[in-house]
């Protein structure tokens, strides 16, 4: 055989081997570059990258955001949790060994029940005898009316634009007069939580304290709520669920007035041209709860749940409301409370 012969035979060996090959590929991956390049199909990773950048963005954010919650929440229970949790525990009972006259001075009615509703109903079960003062008139059919008599500590909403006003410390000279309270609840205004702050609140805490320190008053056992520095600590889990529906009853109330009342031209009333009486909402749906109302009540009961549980777990307590006792009265509970 000739050598140009023999080349001949080589090369259409090494092409059909070449064919062969080509043969066997896979259509969908075969020469995928070159066709990316020249605008064909993208190959599925290369289509679906950006996917993974997104899960990869939204994963970090929501780490992000995950981590960024528990330090707050950490940093809540650190700043109101008591700084000896069984003392104030024990504290808190024997705060309810006795019955006692209790006067609650608020700067807001609508807090009440959040901040103190089930130390109420605990003091209630043990017998006290309790007096709410808030600032206008007293709410009709208040959450806590079955367990304390309300008073207008000032016929007008308090002044919010100062901590001293002379009209509440009057005010509250006269009704401490009428009331002679031997335990007084208020809003801690030296150390407040700051989650918990509202001028109305600090303003009537300070008289408070003005005519107590000013010996204008009998002496009595003073106990804040609403504080970063409890040194009593109510286990309130026998009331909790009274609290709760106290709660969801209190954020979750119509404010304009017209809640299950007709409204002209809708529930109750005839359509001008319409053709027979016709109603435009049933009675049922006039009484629903709007959307920003059942927000409002979830918003509540959250905020009683997480604050019984920044109170109360150093302690143990699955729901706690905490206290800080300012002033002794000559009791076991004061003269050990003033020592811190």
């Amino acid at each position: 055989m000739s050598t140009a012969t023999a080349r001949d035979t080589i090369a259409q060996d090494g092409q059909a081997v070449e064919n062969r090959a080509a043969a066997t590929k896979d259509p969908n991956t075969a020469n995928g570059s070159a066709r990316h390049r020249s605008g064909g199909p993208r190959p599925f990773m290369a289509r679906d990258s950006w996917l993974r950048r997104m899960l990869v963005i939204s994963g970090a954010v929501t780490g992000a955001a995950a981590a960024t919650g528990w330090a707050a929440y950490r940093l809540a229970e650190r700043s109101v949790r008591p700084k000896q949790p069984q003392l104030a525990l024990a504290r808190g009972h024997r705060l309810l060994r006795r019955s006692r006259r209790v006067l609650v001075v608020a700067g807001r009615w609508d807090d009440i029940e959040l901040l103190i509703g089930g130390t109420l109903r605990l003091l209630a079960r043990a017998g006290s005898q309790i007096a709410i003062a808030g600032p206008g008139p007293a709410p009709i059919a208040s959450t806590w009316q079955d367990v304390a008599d309300t008073y207008e500590l000032l016929p007008e909403e308090l002044p919010t634009d100062s901590t001293y006003s002379p009209a509440v410390q009057k005010a509250l000279k006269a009704l401490w007069a009428d009331v002679d309270p031997d335990t007084v609840l208020t809003f801690d205004p030296v150390f407040p939580a700051p989650m918990l702050h509202h001028p109305g609140h600090e303003l009537v805490g300070h008289a408070v304290l003005d005519l107590i320190l000013a010996g204008a008053s009998p002496a009595v056992d003073l106990l804040t709520f609403a504080t970063r520095r409890a040194n009593v600590l109510l286990d309130i889990g026998p009331v909790l669920q009274a609290k709760l529906d106290a709660v969801a009853r209190t954020f979750g109330q119509d404010r304009s007035g017209t809640l299950g009342q007709d409204r002209p031209g809708t529930l109750g009333q005839d359509r001008p041209g319409a053709l027979g009486p016709t109603r435009t909402r049933t009675l049922r749906e006039a009484r629903a709860p709007t959307l920003r109302e059942a927000g409002a009540r979830t918003l509540g009961l959250t905020s009683t749940r997480l604050l019984g549980r920044l109170y109360g777990r150093a302690a143990g307590v699955a729901c706690g409301e905490g206290l800080r006792h300012v002033r002794p009265a000559g009791t076991p509970l004061g003269h050990q409370a003033a020592r811190e």
